[in-house]
This record gives C-alpha cells, sequence and structure tokens, in this order.
C-alpha cells in the first residue's frame, strides 16, 4: 500500500531544505527594531525567521515524542547571548 501525502489544514509549513541538519545554536530576539528566530547548524549554515510584529515568547517546552504523540515536556531554560570576542 503506498502512503498518500496530505496537506494538513491549519498546521503550518515545512522547509524540506532544513531536513537532516543538526542545530548547534538558537537565538530568539525581540526588540523595538525587530523580531526573529535563528537557527544555527554545525554545518556553518543558519536560517532566520524574521516576524513583522513584536512577539512574547511565553516558556518554550521542550517535548519528548512517542509515536508521533508528545509524552513529556519541560520548560526551557534561556541565558543572555555571549560574544566571542577574538583577542589580537
Amino acid at each position: 500500500m503506498k502512503d498518500k501525502l496530505v496537506r494538513w489544514r491549519g498546521e503550518g509549513v515545512e522547509y524540506p531544505a532544513l531536513g537532516g541538519k543538526i542545530v548547534q545554536q538558537v537565538r530568539f530576539v525581540n526588540n523595538e527594531d525587530y523580531s526573529a528566530l535563528t537557527i544555527e547548524f554545525n554545518d556553518d549554515t543558519l536560517v532566520s525567521f524574521r516576524f513583522k510584529t513584536s512577539l512574547a515568547l511565553l516558556d518554550p517546552e521542550l517535548s519528548t515524542l512517542k509515536d508521533g504523540d508528545i509524552v513529556s515536556w519541560k520548560k526551557l531554560k534561556s541565558r543572555p547571548v555571549m560574544r566571542r570576542i577574538r583577542r589580537k
């Protein structure tokens, strides 16, 4: 029996070009100039999702899936972004 691809309504969009990449760092910026979610990958590439409106990030959660269902979750801890400065 063949699988059939069905477009899910209201489930958002996918980005096939990002499949298989390994995430190195995730950053969220929300200030008066812009809002963006940036994901850096270990192959020296990154993707940025920029938003037109100001957003509030409400308690992000890391979920564990089993057979496609969320079975547990916990709040993600955050920390300020630290910049590396090269010494001369």
